[in-house]
């Protein structure tokens, strides 16, 4: 075999190994693998999608869609997207009683990549009132003096507060409004402080578009 010859075979050999070694690109190009949304008070569930793009020149199965909590589920809204198709991940987050700032993780698995896609959902939850402190405390033989706490509607909203209770007798409970809808202060004595007691304080109240609302304080001698 002559030189030339052999130096081409050794150049196609050599790029088909580097064929094999080197990934070639993925066929699904997303729109965007993470999505954050804001909550409204009192919404009780959220919908959100990740769109995407087949830019191969054959089609691609969805072999998996998998979420790491129990709070999120998700779904493709079709099982093959055609060579130029475009097709959706459909997720679905439960609120509940949760606030504050939320990430969950869905991994979508397709024929076309060994290795997973990860898409990222954040959800930001708002209080609809704040507790401070959220919890008092008295040393075992101190003084059995008042402590407040103060309960502020969120922002926006309108919280009437009107009933306190705590489950334990040994403390006196006091609901005081300083704002009506705005803001409350919750009075809280203990009537000895000669041995360990611990309480939780149910303040309840209704926010002025109708909804009910329940905030706690906790109240402990130790």
């Amino acid at each position: 075999m002559s030189e030339i010859p052999r130096l081409r075979l050794k150049t196609a050999l050599l790029l088909a190994a580097l064929a094999a070694i080197v990934p070639s690109a993925r066929a699904v190009e997303w729109d965007a693998v993470a999505r954050e949304v804001k909550a409204a008070p009192f919404q009780t569930d959220v919908d959100l999608e990740f769109g995407f793009h087949n830019t191969g020149s054959h089609a691609v199965q969805i072999q998996a869609v998998r979420t790491g909590c129990h709070c999120v589920s998700a779904r493709a809204d079709r099982d093959s997207i055609e060579a130029g198709g475009r097709g959706r991940i459909l997720a679905h987050f439960s609120v509940g009683d949760r606030v504050g700032l939320y990430e969950r993780t869905i991994t979508v698995t397709t024929d076309e990549s060994p290795e997973p896609q990860y898409l990222t959902v954040r959800i930001d939850i708002p209080e609809i009132a704040t507790v401070t402190p959220r919890v008092v405390d008295w040393p075992i033989g101190g003084a059995a003096d008042e402590k407040t706490v103060e309960i502020d509607a969120g922002p926006g909203l309108q919280v009437d507060f009107t009933e306190a209770t705590a489950t334990n007798n040994a403390f006196a409970i006091t609901l005081q409004p300083v704002e009506l809808g705005r803001r409350y202060r919750l009075v809280i004595k203990p009537r000895s402080t000669a041995e360990h007691a611990n309480a939780a304080v149910r303040i309840k109240g209704r926010e002025r578009t109708g909804h009910d609302v329940l905030v706690s304080a906790y109240a402990n001698i130790r």
